[in-house]
């Protein structure tokens, strides 16, 4: 049995990864839950009916926990992480796991040294589409990848609850929310990607519009105890767009919004020299034919809007028994936060960002 303790009671703490975990009873019990509010805290531990704490480090020191899922605001990702992997425990730490590459490679350095797992929750790379268009792509090599691109777009669904909408707390808006999402899966998709540059933008457009929960990702409710949201408190991107060179030549496009005068869209191109792929509908483009794949795997999103959460956390207990490899890598999340980097501070700077500006400089973003 692995103990479990949770570190941030939020929406994605109590809609996503404690119903995970319940949902392995033979494997997994959460012993304890902490947040420094302890009114949250007590009430999320009442619920699911184990202790509390507002205090991490005697949380960890009296629980010894086997696995941490870190579900607190950005900002606070790295110093949770580096508190739970030097307590002795595993962690399931929420996307972006850093905006920052070095600070992602002393993530993974440390859990190296301590013999532990870490894994970025990026639970969105398991959608049924993308799960075929993984399987194809590796029985079927694209060849040399020269264009790809993503769009992830809500029309209107600002998050007005919590601290999305503030950059001391989330980092960064749309891109480090929602895009990131997309931009784990591309990297995923493409195996052995190679960056050379980043070029990207960021724009503040509709704060004064808000939506519905549903409409900016609280499908399961959970948040009407957040405090009123105060457009004047944004300072972080509602729109986001750019562009990655890749070192073959290969470029990148890409656009994700909490909010724009777009249709709602999620969607993906992978081009390559033996063919291309379009995601969701799984159209495949070659030189001689064309054909449609049909999703094979299951959806484990279709009762669950949180299901690649349970995807995750499954696979982290078959890891700890050793029959599984971590089925989100620390290369491609160290990629995922490079590419971040170089993001924000061209969008802060007005330029292309190289690479290597990042890595031998051991990281300059923000």
């Amino acid at each position: 049995m692995l103990k479990v303790c949770i570190i941030g009671c939020g929406m994605i703490a109590e809609s996503a990864h404690i119903p995970a975990y319940k949902s392995f009873p033979e494997d997994y019990t959460v012993t304890a839950i902490f947040d420094v509010c302890e009114e949250k805290a007590k009430a999320l531990a009442d619920k699911v009916g184990c202790k509390y704490y507002t205090d991490a480090d005697k949380m960890l020191d009296v629980e010894k926990p086997d696995v941490v899922s870190v579900c607190v605001p950005n900002c606070f990702h790295k110093e949770y992480t580096m508190k739970a992997l030097h307590g002795g425990a595993s962690v399931i730490c929420e996307k972006p796991l850093a905006v920052k590459y070095s600070d992602a490679c002393e993530m993974f350095d440390t859990a190296e040294k301590q013999g532990k797992v870490l894994m970025a929750c990026q639970s969105m790379r398991f959608t049924s589409d993308r799960a075929a268009a993984k399987k194809y792509m590796t029985e079927n090599p694209i060849g040399s990848i020269y264009y790809a691109e993503f769009s992830r777009i809500r029309k209107r669904g600002i998050p007005f609850w919590g601290n999305f909408h503030k950059q001391s707390f989330s980092l960064g808006g749309a891109m480090c929310d929602i895009g990131v999402h997309m931009l784990d899966a591309l990297v995923w998709l493409m195996g052995d990607v190679k960056i050379r540059s980043v070029s990207g933008t960021v724009g503040q457009n509709h704060k004064n519009e808000i939506s519905d929960a549903e409409s900016s990702g609280a499908f399961l409710g959970n948040v009407a105890s957040a405090k009123s949201f105060c457009p004047d408190e944004m300072d972080v991107e509602d729109f986001a767009s750019g562009s990655i060179c890749l070192e073959n030549g290969g470029r990148i496009g890409f656009k994700t919004a909490w909010a724009a005068n777009i249709p709602d869209c999620t969607e993906m191109k992978i081009v390559g020299t033996e063919y291309g792929i379009d995601l969701p509908s799984l159209d495949i483009t070659a030189k001689d034919n064309g054909k449609k794949l049909n999703p094979t795997a299951e959806d484990v999103f279709a009762d669950n809007p949180f299901g690649g959460h349970r995807v995750i956390i499954d696979n982290m207990r078959r890891v700890l028994h050793g029959k599984a490899q971590p089925i989100v890598s620390a290369e491609e999340t160290k990629t995922v936060s490079a590419i971040l980097e170089m993001f924000y501070l061209s969008a802060k700077e007005g330029r292309e960002v190289l690479f290597d500006e990042i890595t031998n400089n051991g990281g300059t973003g923000k």
